[in-house]
């Protein structure tokens, strides 16, 4: 009995590998997947996930600090933006921000800008040179890494656009949802609920922009791939609308770590590793697409013996 079940588990799994190896050769874009899957298994990326959510936690409050210190100074001339740059956080952070008490930053301008700026050079340099290495290592990079200073110079300039990108994004989905709101107006649609669909569609819209440059930003400036621009821009694509997705789902998927009572009073922590760590997979799954894009075709099924190259025995 116990044979007969284990060669019929054998069987339907030698039916499912060739009924997978047969789909692969008539879908690319299946096949494409499976080497993606395949590439951010063989490299470990959930082991670089962690990596990068390690010094990307330490680096996130060092940045809050500094950017609140900079916009400390900016709300003198304009008052709306602290609000600006607070939207910003909890557009990145959905869920999060609103438990992190961000804004009692902005009233210690000075501490927190050297607090901020000495945790940058730490923490903030370290998460960017985490995340060029596992880029790298997904990519399976031969060339050698750049000059310390001018890795770390890169590392900066990096982390510089990756911070407008995200501003531009809240920026962006601002004015076109205002936008919407105008033309809805114009037209006599009011509050109805096309002119709400219409106003979530638009910031969508604008932020899938924005983070579309971010993930050009991660993927085609920090570490240099040898991929062409245009697999690049595919990815950085496919990686923005994971991310969208990403953050659509970030009130369902945080909802249960929040309210977990086992984590107590570090339930806003635990949750904070738990949004970079998935984003840093996403990432990584976006470079492990780029990585795989240009390979050679995917291997043939294995043919069945035929008689003719069967081979036989010489009877004794």
């Amino acid at each position: 009995m116990i044979d007969q079940v284990t060669r019929r588990v054998d069987e339907v799994r030698a039916w499912g590998r060739m009924w997978i190896e047969r789909d692969r050769i008539r879908f690319p874009w299946l096949d494409h997947l499976i080497r993606t899957v395949q590439r951010y298994q063989v490299q470990s990326g959930d082991r670089l996930a962690g990596a990068i959510t390690y010094f990307a936690f330490l680096s996130f409050f060092p940045l809050i600090a500094l950017a609140f210190a900079l916009f400390g100074y900016v709300v003198t001339i304009r008052p709306d933006a602290l609000a600006t740059l607070t939207e910003a956080i909890n557009s990145q952070l959905p869920g999060l921000a609103g438990q992190l008490h961000i804004d009692q930053l902005a009233g210690a301008r000075a501490r927190a800008g050297l607090i901020g700026l000495l945790g940058l050079l730490y923490a903030g340099l370290g998460a960017m040179d985490a995340l060029r290495g596992a880029l790298r290592t997904v990519w399976m990079t031969c060339e050698p890494p750049l000059n310390y200073f001018v890795g770390k110079l890169r590392d900066l300039v990096a982390l510089v656009l990756m911070g407008l990108a995200m501003l531009a994004s809240v920026i962006a989905s601002g004015f076109a949802t205002g936008a919407t709101s105008t033309v809805a107006g114009w037209l006599g649609l009011g509050s109805s609920p096309l002119a709400g669909f219409g106003v979530w569609l638009a910031g969508i819209g604008a932020s899938l922009v924005a983070d579309l440059l971010l993930f050009l930003v991660i993927l085609g400036w920090l570490a240099k791939p040898s991929q062409p621009f245009f697999v690049v821009l595919k990815g950085a694509l496919l990686g923005a609308v994971g991310f969208g997705v990403l953050k659509q789902l970030a009130a369902l998927i945080l909802s249960g770590t929040l309210r977990n009572p086992v984590y107590g009073t570090f339930a806003v922590v635990v949750g904070l590793l738990l949004w970079i760590n998935l984003s840093a997979r996403v990432i990584l799954y976006a470079a492990a697409w780029t990585a795989t894009a240009t390979l050679g075709p995917p291997p043939e099924p294995t043919p069945l013996p035929s008689p003719a190259t069967t081979p036989t025995t010489d009877p004794v």
